[in-house]
């Protein structure tokens, strides 16, 4: 579907880019607005009025104006449309297409790049890299390269040396760490981790651990699912996830079994939180906030990436949180053995999984579970049920749910081409399972295939369309239309 949608007025913000006395009016007669005033008003109505469509589409017609050298006046303000900037610089709607540098130290004199919508650095300041820093504390040159103050990298394509920058350049020398290589990552020559871990946290909770070991714990407490543990003495940065369960009310009035409620992130002195059925906002640092959100210059970001809000981190740590049912935690392939909770301490051995803080292990499930438990006060929860205490699925009506969850073990079914890659036995019994307890509930039931679908999609598995229109059905809202 193109154009603009049917049975809609737009906004009077909208015409912005239209209007022939406002601040594209010098820019109408080079650049059409027609046609980006029709995607604006889609685009924003997909979208529901969200605020970061609108300006990214006048974003847009802005740099299409300012590429043919048309005039643009300024548009935003600090309640419509504020502009970012790092700190001691500002904004301008005509910035210099080539600034001065700590590399070039003034603007180069035979630069014919046009201006720009963006910001510069303010007076006494100088561009250091994406900063604008004192002209004190400029970088270094090393080998004709500038690099930023307090930049650390390694010269000569080799991971033999490393360098950093303070006034001057100090090397030493240097060498990858285990489950390491030294390889070029956006752009950057550094020690590259190796493989990765996956936990993924489903359901009523269903664990998988990183070392893939398989256990179901249903406390509704505060729990740590993961963090940096024995990290003295390497380069790995600390980190915590930590995950609060809630009773399952959805399927029923008194559940016996637990879902993710929370999920909290700490890292590089940040805390973010992830809560159920808050779509598209979080908690930073003690502050609601709305997605995306760019952190530490880029070394901590936060977004949404279809049905999930996803937590990444520059030095591999990967969480993501549908915000109902399913939680998966990645941590990159130098973390193994260094790491700790109730995803295990990610070592490629399964029988050692259940570590206590103190690193004894424990076989009892319970005791395992309580040990990870972070004390909230004023909150009253439980640790969860085991063996015979735990809710049972009857034998009838395990074989009608069996039915109902098949799609993900049949070999001809939408999920074949994964079951050499991620063994769909226990995504099976966990569907069955939950949906059982839900009383045939066909949101918990197309979840639990969710759950599967997306851990495959993880692993690079291409997974064909498993939705049809009477079955787990997806519905596209467009603007004065319905649903389609």
């Amino acid at each position: 579907m193109t154009g603009t949608p049917y049975h809609l007025s737009p906004s009077p913000t909208l015409t912005l880019v239209q209007y022939p006395k406002g601040p594209f009016r010098n820019c109408h007669a080079k650049v059409d607005p027609s046609s980006f005033f029709d995607d604006c008003v889609y685009d924003v109505c997909l979208n529901n009025g969200n605020k970061n469509t609108l300006c990214s589409s006048l974003q847009t017609y802005t740099a299409a104006c300012q590429q043919k050298g048309a005039e643009v006046f300024a548009w935003r303000s600090k309640d419509f449309c504020e502009f970012k900037q790092p700190a001691n610089s500002h904004y301008e709607i005509c910035a210099n297409g080539c600034p001065a540098t700590c590399n070039s130290l003034s603007a180069p004199t035979s630069c014919k790049a046009l201006c720009q919508e963006g910001w510069a650095c303010d007076a006494g300041f100088i561009l250091s890299g994406d900063q604008c820093v004192p002209l004190s504390q400029c970088g270094c040159i090393y080998n004709d390269r500038y690099y930023k103050n307090g930049q650390v990298f390694h010269p000569n394509g080799l991971c033999q040396e490393e360098c950093t920058c303070n006034g001057k350049v100090k090397c030493v020398k240097f060498s990858c760490g285990p489950h390491e290589r030294c390889e070029v990552k956006n752009g950057v020559r550094d020690c590259q981790a190796v493989g990765k871990g996956v936990c993924t946290i489903s359901g009523d909770p269903h664990y998988k651990t990183f070392d893939n070991r398989l256990f179901d714990f249903q406390g509704t407490c505060t729990y740590t699912a993961a963090q940096g543990c024995h990290l003295e003495g390497t380069r790995l940065n600390p980190f915590s996830v930590v995950v609060e369960n809630e009773k399952w009310y959805a399927m029923s009035n008194n559940p016996k079994v637990s879902v993710a409620k929370l999920v909290a992130v700490e890292v590089y002195g940040n805390t973010l939180v992830l809560r159920r059925n808050q779509v598209g906002m979080m908690m930073v640092n003690g502050i609601m906030m709305s997605l995306p959100v760019n952190l530490n210059n880029g070394a901590v970001q936060a977004y949404q990436e279809g049905t999930y809000d996803v937590i990444t981190t520059d030095f591999g740590l990967r969480v993501t949180y549908d915000l109902v049912y399913h939680v998966i935690v990645t941590v990159p392939g130098n973390y193994r053995g260094k790491t700790c909770g109730l995803c295990g301490n990610f070592n490629d051995n399964k029988t050692d999984e259940f570590q206590l803080p103190d690193g004894k292990i424990t076989k009892d499930l319970l005791t395992f579970g309580a040990a990870w438990k972070i004390s909230v006060p004023h909150v009253v929860c439980e640790d969860g049920c085991s063996g015979e205490f735990c809710p049972k699925c009857e034998a009838k009506k395990k074989l009608i749910f069996e039915a109902d969850c098949s799609i993900i073990t049949s070999p001809k079914g939408p999920f074949a081409a994964c079951h050499n890659v991620i063994d769909p036995a226990s995504y099976f019994r966990d569907c069955v399972y939950d949906v059982c307890l839900s009383e045939g509930d066909h949101k918990v039931l197309c979840q639990s295939i969710s759950a599967y679908m997306i851990n495959c999609q993880d692993f690079g598995v291409n997974i064909s369309n498993w939705r049809t229109p009477t079955f787990c059905r997806k519905y596209l809202v467009v603007c004065g239309l319905g649903h389609i």
